[in-house]
């Protein structure tokens, strides 16, 4: 065929060098990568929120009210870290859970803390070299980073904090957001749970499906109210203050491998319409902290809705949506820099109305964030998820030094 590839052909291409690398033995599950999507957005559109408020002159912190529902929606996107956590704690205590209750074969711990390694670690590390370029080169220049503007002691500030974050520490060390990237500190609370999953997924070893469940929610119950005992930053974001999404990730997994969600008999419409309702609890939340209890359990509605819900589920298991889903982490360590320099130049088009200019500058800047990230996807993540990637490196290393060798 003459004149390029059919569209189809292009569209799944593209679909496949994009999309993630799963593990083999693993199915692969659509609506999980859906869930990460609407988890990615609502993180973009909080940050998003936040940064064009303060370049059009608004304090997001005080006027709660400047660009109505819209910025009230955005403001609660910050929940879609919780939602990750979530998703985190179905993924990592899936396994678990197939050992223990079907009889599956035995997760090495060794493998496991292995493959926690060879897959975060080095996007990590590459980002976090790129953070101390953007340190050295820009932010030590720019008055919206006093830490390190014109101050001859810089490079001490910038790099006991990213030295804290290379080792998943920084909130310990300062008990603050890591700095430059702040929302690094969620990537603090994972790790944690990853160090700690093996012990806390032998939950699945009680044989009785009632007391596993209800001692996972009365657990989610209990540590939701560490949320309640204060402002600690090193309670708040560390695994002790958020313990309970990832137990309701526990859940998800212990529905699912009893079969209730993995081939629902029959979506519901009815799921659908508890999705919204969900979501917009979430949204209403922000008015009564002291109901923050229900936010695990307003998230678990979402992730059941995602496997039941008859629109829910086709939606989030579409290509698009979950080939983006997939590549949550790259988006989310590089989204926030991104929007810094993003909002510089969008801003310049205006409507003056400040709920459709927020909604504006979401999706022009989602789009461009998506786009770019799935170039830095590609090289910077998509090849460390490959299992054997250490492997296939030193055998090039190798064959190089020998080729090398030989040409003496």
């Amino acid at each position: 065929m003459s004149g390029g590839y059919p569209k189809f052909g292009v569209r799944q291409s593209l679909l496949t060098r994009l999309s993630r690398i799963t593990t083999a033995g693993r199915n692969f599950i659509p609506q999980i990568d859906g869930l990460r999507f609407i988890a990615i957005m609502a993180v973009i559109a909080y940050h998003v929120r936040a940064v064009c408020l303060f370049h059009l002159g608004h304090n997001p912190e005080a006027e709660t009210g400047a660009g109505g529902l819209v910025a009230k929606t955005f403001e609660a996107g910050h929940y879609g870290v919780q939602l990750f956590f979530a998703i985190s704690g179905c993924i990592l205590s899936l396994p678990f859970a197939r050992q223990y209750l079907c009889g599956e074969r035995q997760v090495s711990l060794r493998q496991y803390y292995a493959r926690r390694v060879t897959r975060i670690e080095p996007p990590y590390v590459i980002h976090l070299l790129v953070l101390a370029a953007l340190c050295a080169l820009l932010f030590r220049r720019l008055p919206s980073h006093p830490h390190l503007y014109h101050d001859p002691n810089w490079a001490s500030y910038a790099f006991s904090h990213l030295g804290a974050s290379l080792i998943y520490a920084n909130g310990l060390f300062f008990g603050t957001h890591p700095y430059p990237n702040y929302v690094l500190w969620s990537l603090e609370v994972e790790v944690q749970f990853y160090l700690l999953a093996p012990l806390l997924a032998k939950v699945f070893l009680l044989r009785n499906s009632l007391v596993r469940r209800v001692l996972l929610i009365t657990a989610t119950l209990l540590f939701s109210c560490t949320g309640l005992v204060g402002e600690l930053y090193r309670v708040w974001a560390s695994l002790a203050g958020n313990l309970q999404y990832f137990l309701v990730g526990f859940l998800l997994t212990d529905l699912y491998v009893s079969g209730q969600l993995r081939i629902p008999r029959r979506r519901s419409l009815g799921w659908d319409i508890a999705l919204v309702l969900s979501l917009g609890g979430v949204v209403w939340l922000q008015k009564a902290p002291t109901l923050m209890f229900l936010l695990p359990w307003l998230i678990f509605i979402c992730c059941l809705a995602a496997f039941r819900g008859a629109l829910s589920a086709q939606f989030l298991a579409n290509a698009w949506i979950s080939t983006t889903g997939g590549m949550c982490y790259t988006i989310y360590l590089y989204h926030s820099l991104l929007i810094s320099f993003l909002v510089r130049v969008t801003l310049k088009a205006r409507t003056h109305f400040l709920s459709l200019d927020l909604a504006i500058q979401f999706l022009v800047m989602a789009a461009i964030i998506v786009a770019v990230c799935a170039v830095l996807f590609a090289f910077l993540e998509r090849p460390f998820m490959r299992r054997d990637w250490p492997q296939r490196l030193a055998r090039k290393l190798w064959k190089n030094n020998s080729t090398a060798n030989g040409h003496e």
